[in-house]
């Protein structure tokens, strides 16, 4: 059997709290929703990371070192854990919270990848209240609070020049906002339906030629009674 060629799948990677781990789930399935948009044409790496705030996910990166090969842009989803009362272990200052944020963004850029920055997602405080009373925890949070970070967040992202999706202003815009959630905290269907609709544009724009526009390898229809060798002529055809 012949060896053939390398076919390298350019990686999108996507990093934050439990917002990003659920990114596959049934409801909070925003990332499985760009995960369809790129099938063929780009793998989804999904590191999420439930309860973490922004100063871990900062002293984390060195350990997802080896998931950034081949990666060309990733999201940063952080702040709706750091956005807790002052007498949580999650709370971090604004302050802090905006240098983490810098230092993530640079530390992608200095490995040549492209990040999008999203804010913290509109709270809806009781009823994330109920869910955890119902759950046995008690993790008091405001939704005055968190529009504080989502500002600073997109505040952030204009500074260093970065793309953003203001996540939490086109959610407290929605006339039924509540229904975007689905514990008050985490994504509803509708919730995550709505954030990839904003992101997958954003997305394409910043990885246009690092991203083909077309699937990669051939149609099946085209392939060669002998497919190894239209293989091989793709790649020759393809190689960069």
């Amino acid at each position: 059997m012949a060896t053939g060629r390398v076919v390298k799948w350019p990686k999108i990677f996507l990093y934050g709290d439990s917002l990003t781990q659920f990114s596959f789930s049934a409801e909070g399935c925003w990332g499985a929703l760009v995960a369809d948009h790129f099938q063929r044409r780009a793998d989804v790496v999904v590191r999420g990371f439930s309860g973490y705030n922004s100063r871990q996910c900062r002293a984390l990166l060195p350990y997802v070192a080896s998931d950034l090969n081949g990666v060309v842009a990733a999201t940063i989803f952080l702040g709706a854990n750091d956005a807790s009362e002052d007498n949580s272990k999650q709370a971090i200052s604004l302050k802090e919270y905006a240098q983490n944020l810098k230092d993530i963004v640079a530390h992608f850029q200095q490995l040549d990848v492209s990040p999008i920055v999203i804010t913290p997602p509109v709270l809806d405080g009781e009823s994330w209240q109920r869910h955890c009373g119902e759950s046995g925890k008690l993790y008091s949070k405001e939704e005055e609070l968190t529009t504080k970070y989502a500002h600073t967040c997109a505040d952030t992202a204009a500074s260093l020049k970065v793309p953003c999706i203001d996540l939490h202003t086109a959610m407290i815009n929605q006339d039924d906002w509540k229904s975007l959630l689905c514990d008050g905290l985490h994504f509803s269907r509708r919730g995550s339906e709505l954030l990839a609709s904003l992101l997958i544009p954003t997305m394409e724009r910043l990885v246009v030629g690092r991203v083909p526009s077309h699937p990669l390898l051939p149609p099946w229809d085209t392939i060669h009674p002998d497919p190894a060798t239209t293989f091989t002529q793709w790649c020759t055809q393809h190689s960069p």
